[in-house]
């Protein structure tokens, strides 16, 4: 320091408790401290209740981080970080305490507790904006975690500025020291953080703390984040449409600090991420694009075809992975949405599932995938039935002789189905087992995206895929894909 030289670290001995006055300022009562210092409410006659930040422990290092911090909050010009109110900076920090004070602000969990989903993602936007900012002015925050990034007037900014590095500022950091969060600090800021790129190491940072906000898991996660593992989001939020935000996850948590986006991306990219969640058109047209994608993962076929019931089931069962993913149009007329496939207890027989307690039953022929080119909402799947026999229970078949109404009272054995409207069978009530199911002795059922335009025009309810051939109607949707193309 100026006229002291080099002095060791020394701890403030001024006692400070409930109703002690530093600055003009009265204590009221304690609100965090760390290794260098400790934050209070505090009052002031003519001022609203402020944090003040006192610095407890001081060598030379940590009083010229604590001015750092101070400089940059009185002044930059950048919403979303918690400004200065007052200040105590003294040539001698060890006769005399340095202080600053700033607004008081909500705890991060405090103010994210109970918030939806999208809604907590949404405050990150603001986050990434700030972020971006003060990134275009060449400052880097090098500490962010959610314990400091609080909560004011309605919106989350940044707080504790004591690793900030900006132009001309000294550097403090010593070689082969670490800088950073534990459960948020880039890899490079634990080996070089001296010569590491801030900027980008803070977006890593800020990831990872939305991942601890948007899951409650505190300690975060090491290295990078997979969506295929335990840390995936979908593992919290099962019917959330996720993958925009697993990728963008996965590429702030790169390892190579090149390939992280950077903070106004990653804004961009969340804002994207939450637009197609809060439109069902957007996100399925975009999950049944990338169910696709999934099924056929080093290119798409223009048609494909599966005969192996196994293969059929986990077919069917990715189109029904996502929740309310896909209509199915039956054979005899009108649709559902699937939501499982098993195997049947008959012989060579699947289930195909529209509730928890009832199953359409039928022998798979051929399972069938068409595609038409660049928009994937005409793309669909074929099931072809297998002829089969009547199961002989009385009543049972319909008037065109193709499907049979049931009720399955122990696995494989079915009997009349007017059992479960009155739940009972032989004077006994009905086994846990028991269930309603549809029968279909042939025929052909086809899946479209929900949000197809085949599935929103009500008259393909009327089974039209069932009269024509499986090369009819292939080429009844291409001509169909074909006008939409031109008509737009």
């Amino acid at each position: 320091m100026s006229g002291k030289g080099k002095r060791s670290r020394r701890r403030n001995r001024h006692k400070r408790k409930s109703g002690s006055m530093v600055g003009g300022w009265k204590l009221i009562k304690l609100l965090g401290q760390g290794g260098n210092g400790e934050v209070w409410m505090a009052t002031k006659e003519g001022k609203n209740n402020c944090a003040i930040k006192l610095l407890k422990s001081i060598d030379e290092v940590s009083y010229k981080r604590f001015l750092a911090e101070i400089h940059v909050i009185s002044t930059t010009p950048v919403d979303g970080i918690i400004k200065l109110v007052d200040s105590n900076l003294p040539k001698d920090p060890w006769a005399e305490m340095p202080w600053f004070t700033m607004p008081i602000a909500q705890d991060l969990n405090d103010f994210i507790a109970d918030m939806p989903l999208l809604d907590v993602a949404k405050h990150f936007i603001d986050l990434g904006e700030s972020l971006s900012q003060l990134h275009a002015l060449d400052i880097s925050h090098r500490d962010i975690k959610p314990a400091n990034i609080l909560a004011l007037d309605g919106r989350l900014c940044f707080s504790d500025f004591g690793l900030v590095k900006y132009p001309k500022k000294e550097d403090l950091t010593p070689k082969k020291r670490d800088v950073g969060a534990k459960f948020t600090m880039a890899p490079e800021m634990r080996r070089h953080a001296s010569e590491a790129n801030g900027k980008q190491a803070d977006v890593y940072s800020l990831a990872k703390t939305l991942w601890i906000a948007l899951t409650g898991e505190q300690k975060g996660f090491d290295g990078q984040y997979s969506s295929s593992s335990v840390l995936s989001i979908k593992h919290y939020y099962e019917d959330i449409y996720t993958t925009g935000l697993d990728n963008l996850f996965v590429e702030c948590t790169d390892n190579d600090p090149q390939r992280r986006p950077t903070a106004k991306q990653f804004s961009s990219r969340l804002k994207e991420w939450i637009e197609i969640n809060n439109d069902f058109h957007s996100r399925n047209l975009t999950e049944w694009l990338e169910l696709q994608n999934s099924i056929f993962p080093t290119g798409e076929p223009s048609s494909a075809s599966w005969t192996n019931i196994d293969s059929i089931c986990a077919v069917l069962n990715e189109v029904c992975s996502s929740k309310s993913l896909n209509h199915m149009f039956y054979p005899t007329g009108g649709g559902n949405t699937l939501i499982g496939v098993s195997k049947a207890e008959e012989s060579e027989m699947i289930a195909l599932h529209i509730c928890e307690n009832s199953a359409e039953i039928m022998k798979p022929k051929k399972l069938t995938y068409e595609s038409f080119g660049a928009d994937p909402q005409w793309n669909y799947f074929r099931l072809e039935l297998e002829n089969i026999e009547p199961s002989g229970v009385e009543g049972a078949l319909n008037s065109e002789g193709t499907r049979e109404a049931l009720m399955e009272i122990s696995p494989g054995n079915y009997v009349e189905y007017y059992h479960w409207d009155y739940n009972e069978y032989n004077g006994e009530p009905l086994p846990d087992f028991a269930r309603p199911v549809d029968r279909f002795l042939c025929g052909a059922f086809v899946f479209f995206g929900t949000r197809s335009i085949y599935n929103r025009v009500s008259s393909t309810y009327d089974a039209r895929h069932n009269k024509m051939t499986e090369d009819d109607f292939r080429e009844y949707i291409q001509r169909s894909a074909e006008q939409h193309a031109r008509d737009i």
